[in-house]
């Protein structure tokens, strides 16, 4: 799959925008009605703790992709700033050694169900070409948690507006200040959880 990069084109129609963190859907000339995470934890509740954690992840995910796509490390980890220890941990895993990034910050709507939502990374193996849809985590005390419908509305999105590709792995990348730990899941198994997680959804907005 060379031609990976001329295949997986961000839709210019799609826009996501800060404040009020949401999607805009420039074909149709609205806003998306709801996002991945909406869809998957439909929680209204934010603490001051998830806030800061919000704020760090936004810090780190914007100098990974810095570096993804300028393999800049030095402009990478300073934009970094107090978390450069973190990205640096990411910029010298062995995972690069075998994979590489082809697309950033991909982001999609299903049109049909007005959801939208962006994945971090597409990866490719070096030997084989084969895909990997990936996200980054960042934890300041690494724990392992299961994100396999997150990762399913991403397979969904990339389904419907990719149908041409073909996923091998999905993968979560927890970045910590200690290092790096990774988590493999099944495209077919986390599309299918999202399915069922998504049909709740719509029967409970339906109820009420």
């Amino acid at each position: 799959m060379d031609n990976i990069k001329n295949i997986l084109v961000q839709d210019p129609f799609v826009q996501f925008l800060p404040e009020p963190h949401k999607y805009y859907d420039l074909k149709r000339k609205k806003y998306v009605s709801r996002s991945i995470s909406d869809v998957i934890k439909p929680n209204d509740f934010v603490s001051k703790n998830m806030e800061k954690a919000a704020a760090r992840g936004t810090t780190i995910h914007e100098a990974v992709q810095i570096w993804c796509e300028t393999k800049d490390k030095a402009l990478s980890l300073a934009y970094a700033k107090e978390f450069s220890g973190w990205v640096e941990h990411l910029i010298n895993y062995r995972m690069w050694n075998t994979w590489k990034p082809v697309v950033n910050e991909l982001r999609m709507i299903d049109r049909k169900r007005d959801i939208a939502g962006s994945c971090d990374v597409i990866l490719q193996h070096k030997d084989t070409g084969v895909l990997c849809l990936a996200d980054y985590k960042t934890q300041a005390v690494y724990k392992k948690k299961n994100h396999s419908l997150q990762m399913g509305g991403y397979v969904s999105l990339l389904n419907q507006n990719y149908p041409d590709i073909t996923l091998f792995t999905c993968r979560i990348i927890y970045i910590t200040p200690d290092g790096i730990k990774t988590q493999e899941y099944s495209p077919a198994e986390c599309m299918y959880d999202y399915e069922e997680a998504r049909g709740l959804y719509f029967n409970k907005q339906v109820k009420f």
